[in-house]
């Protein structure tokens, strides 16, 4: 069963993007995640859609499972730090207006290499807290927190001692990495395009 959807360009089978609903909102609920770090790229990849479309396309879908997740999450486990929701909404209202604008100068190529740019350093992260953060951590439990260097030392005082100050910090370093990656893609793309220039 093949459907057209006019907006995106597509002449895509129904179920696509059902099955792939259906695994984000699986994941979304099992991690407590939106599920935009599986949808954008599936979206991409899978459905070929115009990357234009797919901020919108995907945080609309995210509203909706992150809104069944949170009330479910807050009646099964009461899990849900108001306090804290509060400081991240209004960090994400002011990177929201800061991206949309910066977006409307960087093309699809760009925001593709954005995209696996955020999405390599969420898996190093992942990774790093799966393999070696465990035993770095029971390694300065054992010999104290001597054995962590200064830039170490620094961070876990501040996320401990200042978590909300250390949330804001995150999302404006988040937001300078992000444009400045875009920067760097398209001076890296304009001097390819300068000194490299394909034969006619």
């Amino acid at each position: 069963l093949r459907m057209r959807f006019k907006k995106s360009q597509l002449y895509e089978s129904a179920f696509t993007p059902i099955i792939i609903g259906l695994l984000v909102g699986f994941i979304a609920a099992i991690m407590g995640i939106g599920g935009a770090f599986i949808l954008v790229p599936a979206m991409i990849y899978i459905i070929g859609m115009p990357t234009k479309l797919i901020p919108g396309t995907s945080l609309f879908v995210t509203i909706f499972i992150s809104a069944i997740v949170t009330i479910l999450h807050a009646f099964n486990y009461g899990s849900i730090d108001l306090i804290l929701v509060s400081m991240l909404i209004l960090g994400s209202i002011i990177g929201v207006q800061c991206g949309q604008k910066i977006g409307e100068f960087i093309d699809s190529t760009e925001l593709k290499t954005l995209l696996a740019i955020l999405l390599l350093l969420v898996g190093i992260a992942i990774a790093y807290d799966t393999f070696f953060a465990p035993d770095l951590i029971k390694e300065a439990t054992f010999n104290g927190t001597k054995t962590l260097g200064p830039f170490s030392s620094f961070i876990k005082n501040l996320s401990k001692d200042f978590p909300v100050q250390y949330g804001i910090i995150s999302i404006i370093f988040a937001i300078v990495l992000g444009v400045a990656a875009a920067f760097i893609r398209r001076f890296f793309s304009g001097l390819r395009k300068k000194y490299f220039k394909p034969a006619k």
